[in-house]
């Protein structure tokens, strides 16, 4: 079948087979098996699995898109802590180790995939076709700007597709019980409303003024937690895309040919501006448990009556009174945001509100007020100011915005080009110096930093940069090192062993330590005594009170819910589902202490058919994941697994 693709390329079923390709690569290769990228790898191995190499350069590449993906997904927000906490590295190894699993049990099992399931596959997942049409040159681009070959690129999906036949013959098996089905029903269904008193697990302070002997004797205790890690001092060549962007020249053809491979980026959605008057329908007027399920219905329909009426009023009012559609929506509207602003939302695209409400908009001309629409939220009253139909902008009006990207594009390959220049000349004797004056560049020198920063000047938070540095043998010019922003050359130059400061340097971190200690004993002690209060009185708005403590009341939850307010925390909504009405208990979680009072407690209702069909779905894709994960873990513990973490 590739023969054939790379034969009828100009065929457009065959482009689209190549565009699936594509983003089924993008979408799950490149981040959740870490096979592809643009970012250049350490040379050397990592380690083996059954004796298969996991190389550096294959482990960089996973870490680093791992840690692109989550920079895209948390932008600003995203910082070097966030790679510890989420534990990327390792995530990013065990990524390689799975797949390597995976590969092995299909050659095992004599499983292949044949090229009519490729194009089958393709072919039938529609995420990935823009008009029926296909670009040779966007499908060039995406291998030129990655580095790949066509046959890298369709070697990678392949070893994808067998990876997921793979799992799905160890998942096919798996069975769902009717009692399991029924008790995790129960669990979704029956709920619990709670009121609680939270308060940080250092919150109340300890007065104690530490003396010399109490600080020397906790800093005895605590040396490590003082440790100042390894320190390195890096030389460096850092190019950026600007540094020759000047240089760079666009082509008419090439911004044409760009426009046309790109047009949906440039098609602009049917807009409409709006503004909504919001009667909510009032769904916690159900009643209790001991209702039969038509006494609830029979409420359900009274409230959805009773807020309906009140929207047509609100109609009247403002179509025969003359009343301001504005000033009803500041006056009535339980939508308090857009109410506030005489119900405006403002501008947004087709597929931004839920269908209902949409599908009123389309009957609307600019001017209507429409009839009461039910949604999810209630009943809302419309207004539409303007309406923007679909258009694709012209190339005229995008040139420019097209010709920046594309020679920011071309500058970021010329620099990497150099770095690899620069490489080249400096990797015979590691003198990076010299190899950089060679092509007209700079090297600079960072001054000692460690592990635990965060922002080196003229450098900034790249994790890249980091993981490369701290792994890289002294006096050695690492291979370039290129991030989405710039392309380095390193070389560590000088190292400071890890060392713990003595106490008079550091006494101030020794003494806030303390303290802090000292505080969460005296919170801990201070929680426990008023849970004994609470346990013997369960007056908790009166017990909160006197300890200046706010109480909060959380809306109903299930057992798989996270509860409101305070988080999933499983210890707590285990310890509110075993208390009854009325009835205290005590709960914690890593940051803080929680006084709980049972306010309600509501059983399930007897499940639908439709109900009890879809908790089956769910609890065998549950059960099948848990499978799955076994497997892995059983191979695992089964394969010869060698790995130097200090290479990580």
């Amino acid at each position: 079948m590739l023969n054939l693709i790379r034969q009828h390329a100009d065929s457009w079923m065959i482009k689209s087979i190549l565009w699936l390709i594509v983003f089924a690569f993008l979408g799950t290769i490149f981040y959740s098996w870490g096979m592809g990228g643009n970012v250049a790898g350490r040379s050397g191995i990592l380690g083996s699995i059954n004796g298969t190499n996991i190389t550096l350069a294959e482990y960089d590449r996973s870490f680093d898109n791992l840690v692109s993906f989550y920079r895209d997904q948390f932008q600003s927000r995203f910082s070097e802590d966030m790679i510890e906490k989420m534990d990327l590295k390792n995530s990013a190894l065990e990524a390689i180790i799975q797949k390597k699993l995976l590969l092995m049990e299909a050659k095992k099992q004599d499983i292949h995939i044949s090229d009519a399931e490729l194009a089958d596959r393709i072919l039938s997942n529609p995420n990935f076709q823009r008009d029926n049409k296909f670009s040779r040159g966007i499908y060039d681009n995406f291998l030129t700007y990655n580095r790949m070959s066509a046959q890298e690129f369709e070697d990678n999906q392949r070893q994808l597709l067998l990876m997921e036949k793979v799992e799905s013959i160890i998942k096919d098996n798996t069975q769902v019980s009717d009692a399991e089905v029924r008790e995790a029903l129960v669990k979704e269904k029956r709920k619990v409303k709670i009121n609680y008193a939270e308060f940080p697990k250092d919150y109340y302070q300890s007065q104690i003024t530490p003396t010399d002997t109490q600080l020397q004797q906790y800093y005895e205790a605590h040396k490590r937690d003082f440790e100042v890690p390894v320190q390195i001092k890096v030389q460096y060549v850092k190019l950026t895309p600007d540094q020759v962007l000047d240089d760079i020249k666009v082509y008419d053809e090439d911004t044409k040919d760009y426009y046309t491979n790109n047009q949906g980026d440039y098609l602009i959605k049917k807009r409409y501006k709006a503004k909504h008057i919001l009667v909510r329908t009032e769904l916690n007027t159900l009643g209790g448990d001991d209702l039969p399920v038509d006494e609830k219905e029979k409420k359900l329909n009274a409230s959805e009556a009773k807020a309906k009426a009140k929207a047509e009023d609100i109609l009247k009012k403002i179509k025969e009174d003359g009343k301001s559609f504005e000033e009803m929506a500041k006056e009535h509207s339980d939508d308090r945001t857009s109410g506030a602003n005489g119900g405006d939302l403002g501008q947004f695209p087709k597929g931004t509100m839920v269908g209902e409400f949409e599908a009123a908009l389309e009957t609307m001309k600019p001017g209507d007020i429409s009839q009461p629409v039910q949604t999810p939220f209630g009943f809302h009253l419309i207004k539409l100011e303007e309406m923007h139909e679909e258009r694709l902008k012209p190339l005229e009006e995008v040139k420019d915005e097209i010709v920046e990207k594309l020679k920011k594009m071309k500058a970021t390959q010329r620099i990497r080009r150099i770095a690899k220049k620069i490489f080249n000349s400096a990797e015979k004797d590691n003198d990076l110096a010299r190899g950089a004056q060679k092509f007209e560049q700079t090297t600079q020198t960072t001054g000692f930093f460690s592990g635990q920063d965060h922002d080196i000047p003229n450098i900034g938070m790249v994790p890249e940069f980091f993981n490369t540095a701290f792994t890289l043998k002294d006096n050695v010019v690492s291979a370039p090192l290129n991030t989405f922003e710039a392309s380095f050359l390193i070389k560590v130059v000088e190292r400071k062993p890890p060392f713990v400061p003595e106490l008079d340097a550091i006494r101030s971190q020794v003494q806030d330590a303390f303290m802090n200690s000292r505080h969460v004993e005296v919170t801990k002690a201070k929680f426990e005594q008023m849970g004994e209060q609470l346990a013997k009185n369960r007056g908790l708005e009166a017990l909160a009170k006197t300890n200046s403590l706010e109480v909060q009341e959380t809306p109903y939850f299930s057992q798989t819910d996270s509860i409101p307010g305070i988080g999933n925390i499983q210890s707590i909504k285990n310890k509110a589902f075993q208390t009854k009405p009325g009835e205290t208990t005590m709960g914690e979680s890593p940051q803080a202490y929680y006084l709980i009072q049972v306010v309600d407690l509501q059983n399930a209702e007897e499940p639908t058919k439709k109900e009890i069909q879809e908790m089956y779905k769910r609890l065998k894709q549950q059960k099948a994941d848990i499978v799955f994960r076994n497997w892995l873990d059983q191979a695992k513990a089964k394969a010869n697994i060698l790995v130097d973490k200090t290479l990580l």
